[in-house]
């Protein structure tokens, strides 16, 4: 099953895919400043270019386990989402995600990756890993 994992936020949007038989999750490249439509169409290419099978939208709650303002704004993408594409949308704890991937460009002169979309990769390895994990 082919994933596809969004880090979402009101500029910038992380991608990351992944497949659920490889269980490896890999940055995909961000999209910014689009609006809700953009954002939408080019999700819709990107579902057909890669085939894929489910979308991981990140839900940043807090490190108590709290909903947040960013929270809420993520769960509502998630609902537009679920509105307007033909696969299926759940939303995923994205606790640390965006530290581990602030962690993996420190003391880079030229990091390669974009922090959004590294955050992206950490959630859908994340959720790879649990799935994998439900399954034995």
């Amino acid at each position: 099953m082919k994933v596809l994992a969004i880090d979402y936020g009101a500029k910038r949007v992380g991608l990351a895919i992944g497949d659920s038989e490889t269980n490896l999750a890999l940055p995909h490249g961000v999209l910014a400043d689009m609006n809700d439509d953009e954002l939408v169409n080019r999700l819709k290419e990107i579902i057909i270019e890669e085939e894929i099978d489910i979308i991981i939208v990140g839900e940043p709650v807090t490190l108590a386990g709290y909903a947040s303002e960013q929270t809420q704004k993520s769960r509502e993408f998630a609902q537009l989402l679920e509105k307007y594409l033909t696969v299926p949308v759940k939303l995923f704890d994205e606790r640390l995600t965006s530290r581990r991937a602030d962690a993996a460009t420190l003391g880079a002169t030229m990091p390669t990756r974009n922090r959004d979309e590294l955050a992206a990769m950490f959630l859908l390895q994340d959720y790879l890993d649990k799935q994998k994990s439900n399954n034995f």
